[in-house]
């Protein structure tokens, strides 16, 4: 888990539940995006993929 991650809200892509991204480093020093859901107790991961240029900007940003 990376302690410098950002997460954000997401509702312009669901009606029907919350949605959040999450922009962090992975344990290979990658910097990722998830999108994710909340149901229960459980999280479900609608997609996770290398940060773009602009999203990593704003993970360093938010980080430092």
């Amino acid at each position: 888990m990376d302690p410098f991650s950002i997460t954000i809200p997401d509702p312009d892509h669901s009606v029907d539940e919350q949605r959040y991204i999450d922009i962090g480093g992975s344990d290979k020093g990658r910097v990722l995006v998830v999108v994710y859901t909340e149901r229960g107790s459980n999280i479900r991961i609608i997609s996770c993929r290398k940060a773009t240029p602009s999203e990593l900007r704003l993970y360093e940003e938010g980080s430092n």
